[in-house]
């Protein structure tokens, strides 16, 4: 029958057929050429199955009867002979079709009714026996249980072969050959062990170095070298001998390959999806030596972590540090008593440095901040060598940190463990904010102006017919280079408000040490920090910054540099946003003029050193910046106070103190009357009282500076002889006194450490007239006792 003379019903079922093939064709050829995804050769094999059902229980049915038939001719051989016409008619029936399709049906109504037997027995099951009762000897072996017709289980046993237990043995053998042989060397000499220890060495310094090599020459094919080098370094298959110097030798050289062969990107790790995707070769085998170098760099990494656990403090003695009883031992986390002599602590500090090297060498790379978190939580060890390696990490962290991102989450961390431990943590963890690079912070978002340059650049495309190709190009490079301008602009903001949000927890850690002040060792990080980030303070703080630091520049127990601070963070406040506040700084002008007079008496040299840049800049921004707010007797009050001090002081700290007056006389061109010879021309009558501590009744105006300017011009060094003949010149530009540019332009603070880098420091002849001040200050007490018994008598 042909498609024309088909009916409706028949053409339909033949188009359909017709259209099935074709489709069936087109997906066999796209999956031969592998094309099409594993869900679709899939669901096609699904199909066809489900298709070629009939067609298999056909060709089951056709074996089945097959069988049957071969069993009934095996049986009719034992039967007795029967009449003819009785075997012909059940020869007839075996051999028709109905006799399969009877025996099928049979054995379907068998299992039914034996699903229905287990069904109605199913409540039974938990109480039947699992196993066998009795235990078998050690000489027998147990075989499969076997189930007789009547449901009764038997346990066959045999007896064990020798051949069996000849295996057993040869696997033990095997195993004991897979385990490294630790040789004894307990009856060698002390000499003999010596040569056997630095023969065992050598040999392993020889494996350490061609693993590292293998790495470095091609890491991609010799990856699975990481993981035998992490053996080494957990002392695995290494004798106790040397395995301590194994290890050491073992973690060097790892984290030397790891800083040479970590990417320059971080890892992302791939989905589950995307591990089931068919990719290149190339990038299958880049996708092995990513996920192998993660793996083994995570492992490295806990084990440091591990290591270096054993050096922490036990919480119960950290949250009594201040008070607790130095008689009782210093305990670490799991409750052992510290030995900085053991292996286990030398092991710690050389996996505290290989980690320190690691988010040094490599910020970007996955789990920096993992490693960032435990440095800061190993800061609270009682071992110092830890905290000054934990601190100077993060310090160099801080300063390299560019995106901020690494800033971010010390700050964040830092700030977490000092609210948690409740201030209770070294003054060096604090200190090291003042490392982080920030400048500047966002204070509120700007719209970006990307949609509108997008719809002018839409605009010019459609009026393109009407102008010329060249203007054309011209007006879409312009909208270009304002897209990029942008573009560079969102990255700025962006970075900004990662800055805005890290100096919110570095503002929090210092609000919270100056809440509780539970050491007087933190205020000298939160000052400082404070005294250099305080024009990012929001405007909200600035009445409660200037209340507190008011309470504390007068505390006598506060160190020198401490005032210092606090007075300098006031300052950078009313200098900036802070200038509308309601605050007379007067009592702060006092503070400073009061505490001028100790800083010749500061022995150690870096302290002294602090002391003069911080002066110097609360200095400059106390009567150089606002010059239009202050009576002229104070500023001259301070310039007699400084050159006093200068007189008496080393080279380099007296030249910051001059440079700091010449900048004072060029805000205040009065002052030059302090210099003049002639004492009628100007000036105030009176005497200068210069044991009065407030600058405004001083009567400064009333004296001469010539006298202090006369003796700082006979040092013998160049700068401070050539800035006092200029202001005892009356500061000029042109003739034989005046200064180079390179001297002037320059902040005095900036020339005393410039002064110092190049002299290399302090020297023995400046520090001399610490000797002398201490001797005449002896000899005028010996005089003022021998005066008071005199007067006695």
């Amino acid at each position: 029958m042909g498609f024309a003379s088909a009916s409706r019903e028949e053409k339909l079922k033949m188009m359909k057929t017709s259209h099935s093939r074709k489709t069936t064709r087109k997906l066999n050829r796209l999956a031969k050429k592998k094309k099409i995804s594993r869900n679709v050769i899939d669901s096609l094999k699904d199909i066809k199955a489900r298709k070629s059902k009939d067609s298999r229980k056909r060709a089951v049915y056709v074996e089945d009867d097959w069988v049957a038939d071969r069993e009934a001719q095996f049986d009719e051989e034992a039967e007795d002979n029967l009449p003819l016409d009785m075997l012909d008619a059940d020869i007839d029936w075996e051999n028709s079709a109905f006799a399969g399709a009877k025996r099928r049906y049979d054995q379907k109504l068998a299992g039914e009714a034996g699903d229905d037997r287990e069904d109605d027995n199913s409540s039974d099951l938990e109480a039947k026996r699992r196993k066998f009762e009795g235990q078998l000897d050690d000489n027998v072996q147990e075989m499969l249980p076997i189930k007789l017709k009547d449901g009764t289980l038997l346990r066959p046993t045999r007896e064990k072969d020798e051949e069996s237990s000849d295996e057993d043995q040869e696997q033990e053998d095997e195993e004991e050959e897979a385990k490294p042989e630790m040789e004894d060397y307990s009856s060698l000499s002390a000499t003999e062990l010596l040569a056997k220890r630095k023969e065992l060495i050598d040999q392993f310094k020889q494996t350490i170095s061609s693993y590292a090599h293998h790495l470095l020459t091609n890491p991609q094919e010799n990856i699975y070298k990481l993981r035998d080098l992490f053996h080494l370094c957990q002392g695995e298959k290494v004798h106790s001998l040397v395995r301590e110097t194994v290890q050491k030798l073992a973690l060097v050289s790892m984290l030397q390959v790891l800083i040479d062969i970590i990417p320059g990107y971080s890892i992302r790790e791939l989905t589950a999806e995307e591990k089931q995707q068919k990719v290149k070769k190339e990038t299958k085998k880049l996708q092995t030596y990513e996920e192998s170098l993660l793996r083994y760099y995570l492992k490295f990494l806990q084990f440091c972590e591990k290591m270096t656990g054993s050096m922490l403090v036990f919480p119960s003695f950290l949250s009594v540090v201040e008070a607790r009883d130095e008689s009782l031992p210093e305990l670490n986390v799991k409750g052992r008593k510290l030995d900085e002599s053991s292996f286990t602590h030398k092991m710690g500090l050389l996996c505290l440095k290989a980690m320190s090297r690691l988010v040094i060498s490599a910020p970007h790379f996955n789990y920096a901040t993992n490693i960032l978190s435990t440095l800061i939580r190993l800061s609270l060890c009682k071992d110092q060598a830890v905290v000054t390696e934990v601190c100077t990490t993060l310090h160099q962290v801080f300063r390299e940190d560019l995106h901020l991102r690494m800033s971010l989450f010390g700050a964040r961390s830092i700030a977490s463990l000092v609210m948690k431990r409740k201030g209770h943590v070294p003054p060096q963890l604090i200190a090291t904010f003042l490392s982080l690079n920030i400048r500047e912070v966002k204070n509120e978002d700007k719209k970006s102006g990307k949609g509108r340059i997008f719809a002018k650049r839409a605009m010019i495309k459609k009026e393109r017919a009407n102008k010329t190709a060249r203007k054309y190009k011209k007006q879409l490079d312009k909208l270009e280079a304002d897209l990029k301008e942008l573009d560079a602009a969102e990255t700025l903001s962006t970075k900004l408000k990662t800055a805005t949000e890290t100096m919110k927890h570095v503002f929090q850690c210092y609000f919270s040490v100056l809440k509780r002040v539970p050491n007087v060792a933190l205020l000298e990080p939160v000052l400082e920090g404070l005294s250099k980030f305080a024009h990012l303070l929001g405007v909200e703080f600035f009445e409660d910054i200037v209340l507190t630091m008011e309470g504390l520049v007068d505390r006598e127990h506060l160190r020198l540099l401490d005032q210092l601070y606090c007075v300098n963070t006031v300052f950078v406040i009313l200098s900036g946003e802070g200038q509308l506040l309601n605050v007379d700084p007067s009592r702060f002008y006092r503070s400073v003029y009061r505490l001028l007079n100790q800083l010749p008496f500061e022995k150690r040299l870096e302290i002294r050193r602090k002391q003069m840049v911080v002066v110097s800049k609360a200095l400059d921004l106390m009567i150089n910046e606002r010059r239009k707010q202050l009576p002229l007797s104070r500023v001259a009050a301070f310039v007699k106070r400084l050159l006093s001090i200068a007189t008496v002081m080393d080279d380099p700290s007296a030249l910051c103190l001059v440079a700091l007056v010449r900048s004072f006389f060029i805000a205040h061109p009065k002052l030059v009357h302090l210099v003049e010879e002639d004492d009628s021309e100007g000036g105030a009558g009176g005497v200068f009282r210069a044991d009065i501590d407030d600058p405004d009744v001083s009567n400064a105006l009333g004296s001469s500076v010539r006298p202090e300017l006369k003796m700082l011009a006979r040092r013998r060094h160049r700068s401070l002889n050539q800035f006092a003949q200029n202001i005892l010149h009356s500061v000029p530009s042109t003739g034989p006194h005046k200064l180079s540019p390179q001297q002037t332009s320059i902040k005095p603070w900036t020339l005393m450490e410039r002064e110092l880098e190049e002299a290399g420091g302090y020297s023995q002849v400046d520090m001399k007239y610490m000797e002398d001040i201490e001797k005449y200050l002896q000899d005028q007490s010996e005089v003022y006792e021998d005066n008071t018994v005199a007067d006695r008598i």
